[in-house]
């Protein structure tokens, strides 16, 4: 799994999560833990339901108001798993950052616009950008002005470059390439 270079990163991720479906909802969790089986057991998925595939088919199950939870996961940068909410609600951040593991998640959807960026660390809620916390020093370490953000996706662009900084990887077409695995979780 290629890592991109430090910086901004090569492509409009914002655009690029649009490009493959996510313009009305898109939840997006990262967790500091390198096994992604490990986290989707964590988060109670239905072992019986696993898919092995690519984005675009995982896309078939897309439905972002859907009653069913279904998430996409896989490895990201050294040390992190990332998934994506496919269908339902959105998982829950507590369990997979216990330990002392770190979390990041970000939401979008059509209605509310940007629900923000939590950051969450051994269980724990550490900042969500305007209520304070350890979010607020991390954009500022690593230059990250988020007044300057003219638009919901100039915002979005600001939390997914801090978590590919935070992370070592970026959001872009091999990532959203790869092969990773579909799951229901239990309900």
């Amino acid at each position: 799994m290629p890592d991109n270079p430090p910086g901004q990163p090569p492509v409009d991720q914002w655009d690029l999560l649009c490009t493959f479906g996510f313009s009305t909802r898109f939840a997006g969790t990262w967790v500091e833990n390198e096994d992604p089986h490990e986290v989707a057991r964590q988060l109670g998925v239905d072992p019986a339901t696993r898919l092995d595939c690519d984005l675009r088919t995982a896309m078939r199950s897309y439905e972002p108001w859907g009653s069913d939870e279904i998430i996409w996961i896989g490895a990201h940068g050294q040390g992190w798993t990332h998934l994506i909410s496919i269908s339902g609600p959105v998982v829950a951040p507590g369990p997979p950052s216990a330990n002392g593991r770190r979390l990041f998640f970000v939401e979008y959807d059509d209605d509310e616009g940007v629900h923000g960026l939590s950051y969450w660390r051994d269980g724990e809620p550490l900042g969500q950008y305007g209520d304070g916390g350890e979010l607020g020093p991390m954009l500022v370490h690593h230059g990250i002005d988020l007044a300057s953000a003219q638009s919901e996706a100039d915002e979005m662009n600001a939390y997914l470059t801090l978590v590919g900084l935070a992370t070592g990887r970026f959001v872009d077409s091999g990532l959203l390439s790869e092969t990773r695995t579909l799951y229901r979780l239990s309900s």
